[in-house]
C-alpha cells in the first residue's frame, strides 16, 4: 500500500512539472513577443498615443493603415509606407514626402518633380512674409498669390494686417475678409486692409471691389466708389 502511494505522488509530480514548465515558457515567449509588436508596431492607433514624438520622426506603417493626424508619407514601397511626424514644426522647415500625402494645414509646395514633392511650413509668419512655392501647391488661409510665373507662385502672409496697408496681387488670388481694391490693371489688383476702421471712415476704391459688411457705396463715379463705414 505505501509503494503504491509513493508511486501515486510521483506520477503526480511528473505531470505537474510536465504541464507547468511549457507554462512558464509560453509566458516568456508571449511577454517577449508583446515587447517586440509594442516596438514594431504599425497600429495608428498606437502611433497616434505616442506623446515624445518629435518633428522628423519616422514609422513603418502597412499601406492599409490610415495615417495617423501631423504624420505624412515619404516613402512607398510595396508593401509599407515609410511616414514622418511634421507636428511642431516651425516656420520655414521642409519635408520631402511621396506625391499622394495628405498634408496637414498651413504648408505649401515648394518643389515638385515626377517623383515628390518637398513642402515648407509657414504656420506663424507675420505680414509681409514672403515664400516662393510651386504653382500646384495649396494656398493657406490668410495667404495671397502677389505673383505669378510660368514656374512658381509667390505668396505673402497678410494676417494680422493694420487698417490701410496695402498688399499688391495677381488678379485671380483669394482674398480674404475685410479687404478692398483700391486699383485694377490689366495685370494686377491693389488691396487695402479696412478691419478695424472707425464709424465714418471713407475710402476710395475700384469699381470691381467687394464691399465688405458694414461698408456702404456713398460715391459712385464711371471710374470709382467712396464707401463709408457704417459698422
Amino acid at each position: 500500500m505505501l509503494k503504491k502511494s509513493m508511486v501515486s505522488a510521483l506520477g503526480l509530480l511528473v505531470v505537474t512539472m510536465s504541464l507547468s514548465i511549457p507554462t512558464k515558457a509560453t509566458e516568456l515567449t508571449t511577454s517577449s513577443q508583446e515587447t517586440l509588436l509594442q516596438n514594431n508596431s504599425t497600429d495608428s492607433r498606437k502611433i497616434s498615443r505616442i506623446t515624445s514624438v518629435n518633428f522628423g520622426a519616422t514609422r513603418q506603417i502597412s499601406k492599409s493603415t490610415p495615417i495617423p493626424p501631423d504624420w505624412v508619407i515619404t516613402t512607398v514601397m510595396s508593401d509599407y509606407y515609410v511616414i514622418q511626424y511634421v507636428g511642431g514644426a516651425r516656420l520655414g522647415q521642409t519635408v520631402q514626402t511621396a506625391r499622394t500625402t495628405p498634408i496637414p494645414k498651413d504648408w505649401v509646395i515648394t518643389v515638385a518633380t515626377s517623383d515628390f514633392f518637398v513642402w515648407t511650413y509657414v504656420g506663424g509668419a507675420s505680414f509681409g512674409y514672403t515664400i516662393q512655392t510651386a504653382k500646384i501647391t495649396q494656398v493657406p488661409e490668410n495667404w495671397v498669390i502677389t505673383l505669378a510665373t510660368s514656374d512658381f507662385y509667390q505668396l505673402k502672409y497678410v494676417g494680422g494686417a493694420s487698417f490701410g496697408q496695402t498688399v499688391q496681387t495677381a488678379k485671380f488670388t483669394r482674398i480674404p475678409a475685410n479687404w478692398v481694391i483700391t486699383q485694377a490693371t490689366s495685370d494686377y489688383f491693389v488691396w487695402m486692409y479696412v478691419g478695424g476702421a472707425s464709424i465714418g471712415t471713407t475710402v476710395q476704391t475700384a469699381k470691381i471691389t467687394q464691399i465688405p459688411p458694414g461698408w456702404v457705396i456713398t460715391t459712385a463715379t464711371s471710374d470709382f466708389y467712396i464707401l463709408t463705414y457704417r459698422g
